[in-house]
């Protein structure tokens, strides 16, 4: 008896068992924390630095982020004799809210944020650490180190409107020495409205014609370079001098 009641006793254990729901794997506090940005890098705009970089949408574990508050953003003048690793030489540059990132821009899930505190000649890092509900920090990525140089020349601009309402774009540009040419930005306002990019062209590309305008307005057109410097940081140049143009149905 006492072995049949024990049996029964491994039986039941065993159904008990079986009607547990199914549990997936631990999860650690350490693995709640938030992914680092993504796609981190910085270019030069004109005499600016620019910084890119994607908010992280998941955990350390892969699951998706949902109380994600904020990004440090933290900038160090880099000298030689720096010790690397140090996170008290960097001084604190912008606190970005998601939702409401300015002065950074905001691209769907990509960050842009303007630096326009820098000299031509210092090199720049910058360190970035996600802040989520509680006070909760990730851990901090960095940059590579990037100069800020002399910007490349400003392209030249002509634009004039078609027959047929649209507007014709023509560059002229000039490659300064120890780059290379990976296109133009093409930048529009309506009005007096603020200059914002609308395409980029290849490096192959002079000549572009916008046809989303319409009969009647006026518009605003200025165009920079875009090159690759020879420490393959991207750099955008300041743009051209603006022209002002109003698009009619038969410009004759």
């Amino acid at each position: 008896m006492p072995a049949r009641r024990n049996r029964l006793l491994l039986v039941s254990v065993l159904v008990l068992m079986s009607g547990c729901g199914k549990k997936g794997p631990l999860l650690y506090p350490d693995m709640l924390v938030a992914q680092p940005p993504q796609q981190l890098k910085v270019e030069q705009s004109g005499s600016r630095l620019r910084l890119i970089f994607d908010l992280p949408e998941k955990d350390l574990s892969g699951r998706k982020l949902e109380d994600l508050e904020a990004v440090l953003v933290g900038r160090r003048v880099y000298q030689e004799l720096d010790c690397i690793s140090c996170q008290d030489q960097y001084q604190n540059l912008q606190t970005i809210d998601p939702v409401l990132p300015a002065p950074a821009q905001r691209h769907g899930n990509r960050i842009v944020l303007i630096d326009a505190d820098v000299r031509a000649g210092e090199r720049y890092q910058y360190r970035l650490q996600t802040v989520q509900k509680g006070g909760i920090t990730g851990n901090a990525t960095v940059t590579a180190v990037t100069a800020l140089l002399s910007p490349p020349a400003a392209p030249g601009l002509k634009a004039s409107v078609a027959f047929g309402g649209f507007v014709v774009l023509d560059i002229t540009g000039m490659l300064s020495q120890g780059t290379s040419l990976v296109g133009y930005t093409v930048y529009r306002a309506e009005g007096d409205g603020v200059l914002v990019p609308i395409t980029s062209l290849a490096s192959d590309v002079t000549h572009y014609e916008d046809q989303s305008v319409q009969r009647n307005h006026t518009y605003r057109y200025a165009v920079s370079t875009v090159v690759k410097r020879s420490d393959g940081v991207v750099a955008e140049s300041e743009l051209s001098a603006p022209v002002t143009l109003t698009v009619a149905d038969d410009p004759g």
